[in-house]
């Protein structure tokens, strides 16, 4: 932390309106992980997960999740579609062997096209088993049913903006869940099969069935269509053993996932020993925020998305998260760190528990620690289920 900033703290605060940048999402664990299992490659330029997937990588992509890449190598090209360069007509063969395609047009699919969210999700879903035909789902609201068996949520997967790191985020996801007609998950399956090492997938096994626990010990979340939650953050920024910068923030949100919209109101305040105490009252309404200061307002205060799990634990009504990156529901939860000018990078040291009871996230507690050179942050946000509409 500068020098400079003890002296014109109070001046500086709330200049401005509470907003802070937008950062892109990261779920390069979850292409690790899938890696790690042999059901991803990325490019020869890396993951490239900053960037949308054309619908010819999407296949290949898919192909691969569903262990199934040696397989579509042998076949034979058959498909109706005229506009494949030959690398990808193993893949789309494949796909469309299974029904997970019809093209775009009876000849065209159309492989240099972005894959949009809607059409993967069309894609995974027939790879497991779902079709428009047995009425499972209509491919105009495809999204909305990748949502609720959760192949997407809505805190990780950017429906508008749809990248190869949602590809790999819901990618991982997939692996988690049970196909139609199915008892195992499709990890299980491929396991089964022969197509992931068992003692590879040994470790993802065993955290997909305690988050599926989780999800069923959460499951009436879902249900709360209005709700409030009382929360604050109790933050401090120490130099060389002493301390330069205390932040504390209480507020009160509500949540209305009816219309999809969320307003907290709150007090803010900041302490430095070379200036007085220095407070304010703020409304934010997500409508109006960066990415993940929104993502934090609609999101925060939810089910865990499996994307965004390290390592997950259970001591009674406890369930405890760490994460490998700090997910953007979150990290927007810190935007009066940052406002303050105690900027919050990117932490490996953040546990999440949350006390679930009767199907609800009763309460929840973010503990977040960050040293970088001579400076340390320790921060701690608590949330509290209010009131339900």
């Amino acid at each position: 932390m500068k020098q400079w900033f003890r002296t014109i703290l109070a001046g500086a605060l709330l200049a401005g309106s509470l907003t802070v940048s937008a950062v892109a999402a990261d779920y390069t664990a979850c292409a690790d992980h899938l890696k790690d299992l042999g059901l991803f490659e990325g490019t020869a330029q890396g993951y490239e997960l900053d960037r949308a997937p054309t619908r010819g990588e999407a296949a290949a992509m898919l192909v691969r999740l569903l262990g199934a890449e040696q397989n579509a190598l042998t076949l034979e090209y058959s498909a109706p579609f005229t506009d494949l360069q030959n690398w990808e007509k193993p893949y789309v063969q494949y796909l469309y062997d299974i029904g997970a395609t019809t093209g775009v047009s009876a000849a065209a699919f159309v492989p240099e096209a972005p894959c949009t969210a809607q059409m993967y999700a069309a894609f995974v879903l027939r790879a497991l088993g779902y079709t428009e035909a047995d009425g499972d789902f209509a491919y105009a609201d495809v999204d909305d049913f990748a949502q609720q068996i959760g192949l997407y949520e809505a805190a990780v997967i950017d429906t508008e903006d749809f990248l190869r790191d949602d590809v790999a985020a819901a990618s991982y996801t997939a692996l988690s869940l049970i196909p139609k007609g199915s008892e195992q998950t499709l990890l299980e399956q491929l396991v089964e099969n022969g197509a992931v090492d068992a003692q590879m997938a040994k470790s993802y096994q065993t955290l997909f069935s305690t988050y599926a626990q989780y999800r069923t010990a959460t499951a009436d979340m879902a249900t709360l269509e209005q709700f409030s939650v009382r929360g604050g953050l109790e933050a401090g920024l120490s130099e060389n053993g002493a301390n330069s910068l205390t932040v504390r923030t209480e507020d009160y949100t509500t949540v209305n996932r009816v219309d999809g919209t969320a307003i907290a109101e709150g007090n803010i305040t900041l302490g430095s020993p070379n200036v007085d105490a220095y407070s304010q009252t703020y409304s934010m309404n997500a409508a109006e925020q960066a990415g993940h200061v929104r993502a934090a307002l609609l999101y925060g205060y939810a089910p865990v998305p499996l994307a965004c799990v390290d390592t997950l634990k259970r001591s009674g009504s406890d369930w405890t998260f760490s994460f490998t990156v700090l997910p953007a529901q979150y990290e927007g939860y810190f935007w009066a760190l940052s406002h303050a000018g105690a900027a919050l990078d990117q932490v490996g040291d953040a546990v999440l528990v949350q006390t679930v009871q009767n199907g609800r996230i009763a309460s929840q507690t973010l503990r977040v620690k960050q040293a970088k050179d001579e400076a340390e942050l320790q921060a701690v946000l608590t949330a509290e289920l209010d009131e339900v509409g």
